[in-house]
This record gives structure tokens, sequence and C-alpha cells, in this order.
């Protein structure tokens, strides 16, 4: 880990690495983010992103009113995790900036941890009616909030209970069918640009695919969906997606930019 300091000054350094390592008490590892100079703002945060019971009020005593949204934005993610929903979106409320952020993971985090997987997406379907009744509430999403956390509970969903398969939406009771397969489409296109994205995916075997047929497609990626006519020509969509060049910085959701900022400055 010294390897990271060596853009920094020593004192500041060890007084990071100290605050940050766990095992001090609260207070403690807060007094030596004061050691730490002009990144004591940003040091408060990460002590307090991993102390489990950090509050919101913990946070508030955060300076730098960036560094103190990203700890709002931590401790909603905390509380998200564990299906707190009313302390999720109250900590929301205190991520300045990034509060639309914020939102999309307390409602992603909320979704994955409720979906048990190993099976088929369709039959957790009543589980998914009652996180979208809850998350759909809010007016600050955009467009059609119900829709759009629709779209993200059957990408998570599916994700978990591969293949994607449109047969599993014709059981379904008519009332449900448009709705997986709205969703299941939009899966197969979603889910091949994502695994393109993925750091684990060669250079030559993402060319491959690239420049390939469906065929190509579907030999990397066999497990996502089963094949159909209508889910291989959203997966090409979404190949055109994760093939395309980067229109610019990928620090967008579902990442954390301001986390990201930080770790390129521990790099030097």
């Amino acid at each position: 880990m010294f390897s990271l300091w060596l853009a920094c000054p020593a004192s500041e350094a060890d007084a990071w690495q100290t605050a940050t390592q766990g095992g001090l008490p609260l207070a403690a590892a807060l007094d030596s983010c004061d050691a730490t100079g002009t990144r004591a703002a940003a040091c408060a945060a990460e002590v307090l992103r991993g102390q489990r019971g950090a509050t919101v009020a913990d946070c508030a005593g955060i300076q730098s009113s960036t560094w103190r949204a990203e700890c709002s934005f931590a401790v909603a993610e905390r509380h998200a995790r564990a299906h707190q929903r009313a302390e999720a979106l109250a900590a929301c409320g205190q991520a300045g900036r990034y509060y639309h952020e914020c939102i999309y993971h307390a409602w992603t985090y909320d979704i994955q941890g409720s979906i048990k997987g190993g099976g088929r997406a369709a039959s957790e379907l009543e589980t998914g009616r009652s996180l979208v009744a809850y998350w759909g509430q809010l007016q600050t999403v955009g467009g059609d909030a119900t829709r759009q956390i629709w779209l993200d509970w059957w990408f998570f969903a599916l994700n978990r209970n591969q293949p994607a398969d449109l047969a599993d939406c014709d059981a379904l009771p008519e009332g449900d069918q448009a709705l997986c397969r709205d969703g299941t489409l939009a899966f197969a296109e979603r889910a091949v640009a994502t695994a393109l994205g993925e750091a684990s995916l060669s250079t030559r075997r993402k060319s491959r695919v690239c420049r390939g047929a469906i065929d190509d497609v579907e030999a990397q990626f066999p497990t996502l969906y089963r094949p159909d006519e209508a889910m291989r020509e959203r997966a090409l969509a979404g190949r055109s997606r994760g093939c395309a060049p980067a229109a610019g910085p990928t620090t967008g959701r579902p990442w954390n930019p301001i986390f990201l900022e930080h770790r390129r400055w521990l790099a030097g």
C-alpha cells in the first residue's frame, strides 16, 4: 500500500493509513484525518464510509460540500443494501449534486438484494411488483419512472436467473405478458452491451464479437438468453452499443465519480 503514497508527504500518508485501516474508534480516526492536510475532508468521508454505524449526522461535520455529499451517498448505499428504504432516501437527500446517482444506487441495491436467483425471473414477479410500487413513486427519476424501475428489475432478475427466455412470458397472466416481454428484450440488449464493457473480456474476444455475426455474440455469451429472432435483434443492438467508442468519461452510473477521482489521486 506504501507505493500508493509516493506522491504524498509521508506524514499525511501515514495519517491517512492510520485513519482508514480500521480498528480505531471513530473519533480517533477522524482526529487522524485532520493530519492529512488538504485531504482531511476526503479522509473523513473514507472513514465514515467504512463505519457500519455512521449516519448523515456524522457526515455533516465534513467541511467540504463535495465530500460531505459523498459521505451521505455512502451512508445511503449501506441503508439500501439493508433494505432500509426510508433511511436510504433520507441520506440521499443530503447527497447534494449526487442526489440522482444516489437514488439510482438505492433502488438498484434494494432490487438486487431482493432477488433470489437460481430459477426463473418470472417466478419472482410479485417481489418485483412490490419494489416497483415503492420506488416508482419517486418524482425525481424523470420520464416514465415506473417503466425505468421495472426495466432495472428485469435486468437484475434475469441476470440472476439466466438464460432469459421469452417463452417464460407466455406462461404469465395476459396482463403481465407485455411487461415481461419488454423487460426480457431490454435485458438482451443491455446485458450484451454491459458484458462487452467488462474489463475481463479480452480485446481479441471483444473484437471478434464486434466484427462478427450474431453467432459470434451467442458463442461468447451462451447463457444470457435462449435464441429467438426478437432476442437476437436486441442482442445485436446491444452489441452496437457495447462496441461503439466511448462518448465521454466512464464515471456515470452506476459508478461513483467522486471515489474514482480519489483513487486517481491515490495513484499519484
